[in-house]
């Protein structure tokens, strides 16, 4: 298995992939026509390795008419915005997946002298020379730009405004202020994706022209700007979050208006650079349903799915099974239901009225379990709530503090939809490292 989403089984989704990468950006969607598009990316010497073959098992290898042969490509790189941390490493995504043409915001970057800045804009030029078409500077519009397997994307922001009265001060960062914005819409459920957008944007442009259209609450948020407070106000001049003491230069309405059922924040350790800022990550809690506000530094690279039934989730990618090398050694995942202190045994993917409790055992063989006090067990659940529970998006571990012996874990069904629980067994002294996932739809 290389993606959990492959437990969703369903062909005509969407889906998407935020990777970790540290301080950067970097989301791979995936259209329900089988569209490939790269938003950013923040591809280092640490990390290309692990990013390169997580590509290779998210991208889908199709039939290259301009080539006359069927290998992994990128339709379409969107560079949000020109800085660093954006489109680093760009030449290592383009070696190994080509990229076909190029979105971009129209605005000029603060890191031109950057190898990394001088090669985009060398692929650029290449790709235009080609054909015009394959270099676009959307223009903001109330219509989506374009389809694809009837996912609508629109435009919210570039350089090129929705209305042409608009003029950016020089004193906030311009490639923020034009960083591009993208909403992606997909059986009613939106998706939007905010690049480093900041707070001016969102007051002078974003809200203004497009909340009327009905074009700014959304589901799934991606943060803008790994979560710092730019985008609630002018970092440059002020150092904390206050609208009543800096009401010309804050503005916090926005995440107000998006009221996201769960925010995404691709951001590294908190020490590295502050981010997410503790300000807007109150803001984003306080304004995201059910406080579901996830880190790619907590979670690592985040899965997301949005099917043509508008059933969609988010799923940390570790939730896969581990592939044993030995049969003599691993574990299965016993589940049973209790009622009126009854056991009945329920079965992997099995679907489950909901109201009834939960009890899972690890089954260990061949030693794994020896000695104890070598054994480490981490029990995590992803949730992925349906129809009426569809804002339920929870991600969360066991708690140390729980009774229950380290090979047990329990649990209320509570929410339709597909449930994930992960259970991974390390033992220190013989080197075992195996993960087990067992589902179950409640209904």
């Amino acid at each position: 298995m290389n993606s959990p989403l492959e437990f969703y089984e369903d062909e005509k989704s969407l889906s998407y992939y935020i990777f970790e990468v540290g301080e950067g950006l970097m989301i791979l969607l995936i259209f329900p026509d089988q569209t490939v598009m790269l938003f950013d990316c923040n591809v280092t010497n640490d990390n290309s390795e692990k990013l390169l073959e997580k590509l290779s098992k998210y991208i889908p290898a199709k039939y290259d008419e301009e080539l006359k042969k069927t290998h992994q490509y990128i339709d379409i790189f969107v560079n949000s915005h020109r800085d660093e941390d954006h489109y680093r490493g760009l030449k290592h995504i383009n070696k190994k997946f080509p990229i076909k043409s190029i979105w971009d915001s129209g605005q000029s970057g603060s890191t031109t002298d950057s190898d990394d800045y001088k090669y985009y804009m060398t692929l650029r030029r290449i790709l235009k020379s080609k054909d015009e078409n394959n270099l676009l500077v959307p223009v903001p519009s109330n219509e989506s730009i374009v389809e694809f397997g009837k996912a609508k994307i629109f435009c919210l922001a570039t350089s090129k405004d929705y209305q042409e009265s608009y003029i950016c001060e020089q004193r906030a960062r311009l490639q923020h202020t034009n960083s591009m914005v993208l909403l992606i819409r997909y059986s009613d459920v939106n998706l939007l994706l905010t690049g480093d957008s900041d707070w001016k944007s969102w007051k002078e442009k974003i809200v203004p022209n497009f909340e009327k259209h009905d074009l700014i609450k959304t589901n799934i948020l991606v943060a803008s700007h790994h979560g710092s407070r730019s985008f609630f106000t002018d970092e440059t001049v002020n150092d904390v979050i206050d609208y009543e003491a800096n009401p010309e230069n804050t503005y916090i309405e926005s995440i107000e208006k998006i009221s996201p059922i769960v925010t995404l924040i691709s951001c590294g350790s908190y020490e590295t650079a502050h981010h997410p800022n503790k300000c807007a990550m109150k803001l984003y809690k306080e304004n995201t349903k059910n406080l579901q506000v996830y880190t790619t530094n907590n979670l690592g690279t985040v899965c997301g799915f949005i099917n043509e039934d508008g059933f969609y989730g988010i799923v940390p990618d570790r939730f896969v099974h581990s592939s044993n090398t030995s049969s003599n050694i691993g574990f299965d995942i016993e589940c049973n239901k209790v009622i009126d202190n009854v056991y009945f045994p329920v079965r992997y993917g099995e679907k489950l009225s909901i109201g009834c409790d939960l009890i899972f055992k690890a089954n260990t063989k061949g030693g794994l379990i020896e000695p104890i006090d070598e054994l480490q067990i981490f029990w995590e659940v992803s949730n992925s709530g349906k129809d009426e529970h569809s804002d339920h998006q929870e991600i969360y571990k066991k708690n140390p503090s729980e009774l229950e012996t380290k090979l047990n874990f329990s649990r209320a069904l509570s929410y339709k939809g597909k449930h994930l629980l992960r259970c991974r067994i390390k033992n220190k002294k013989y080197k075992y490292d195996i993960t087990n996932i067992f589902v179950i739809e409640g209904i």
